[in-house]
């Protein structure tokens, strides 16, 4: 039998001792003062995806994977896209989290990692291919993460749902002016 996750507005939350088995395999979810497994979205829909945990509603209705994507999808803007990138890192072994600060960008930690031990690698940010990016956007994005001493990666989402990964680092301009003369 696998655990089941009871469906809230932006979370599931699985009630009985059966979130341990589900959080120890994986660091899935995070445990609630009252000892529930509180799982996000995206850890939600993989689990589901993957077979490993049954959702229901608030009526103890069985939810089917598509139900559930476009529950989380009406509430939370770029849903498919953050899950597309959640889903590729996951399956290439890492241990993700969604960022603590603002949730819009996602924490990488080493592959086969337990909470105790883990090591956090990066700061990762999901684009879309052909979607213009505000530069200003950009520079925020890497103040932050060198702010907390992360490397920041970029992921780039194409029209086929692949992802391609880009290590960015800050980048600092020069006046070249005076070291090149007058150009005229």
């Amino acid at each position: 039998m696998v655990p089941i996750a009871k469906l809230h507005g932006d979370y599931s939350i699985i009630e009985d001792k059966e979130g341990n088995s589900v959080y120890s395999q994986g660091w899935f979810g995070k445990y609630t003062n009252a000892g529930h497994l509180k799982m996000d979205p995206y850890e939600t829909v993989l689990l589901l995806e993957r077979k490993k945990i049954e959702v229901i509603d608030n009526n103890n209705i069985s939810q089917l994977l598509s139900g559930v994507v476009a529950h989380f999808s009406n509430s939370i803007q770029d849903f498919l896209i953050n899950y597309l990138l959640y889903k590729d890192l996951r399956s290439r072994g890492y241990v993700v989290k969604k960022h603590s600060i603002n949730g819009k960008y996602f924490e990488l930690y080493e592959r086969g990692t337990t909470p105790k031990k883990a090591k956090h690698l990066a700061l990762v940010v999901p684009m879309v291919e052909g979607v213009l990016f505000n530069i200003d956007d950009i520079d925020q994005i890497v103040s932050e993460a060198k702010d907390i001493s992360k490397i920041l990666i970029f992921a780039v989402i194409d029209s086929l749902g692949d992802v391609s990964y880009y290590s960015v680092s800050e980048l600092e301009f020069e006046k070249l002016n005076e070291k090149l003369g007058d150009l005229n």
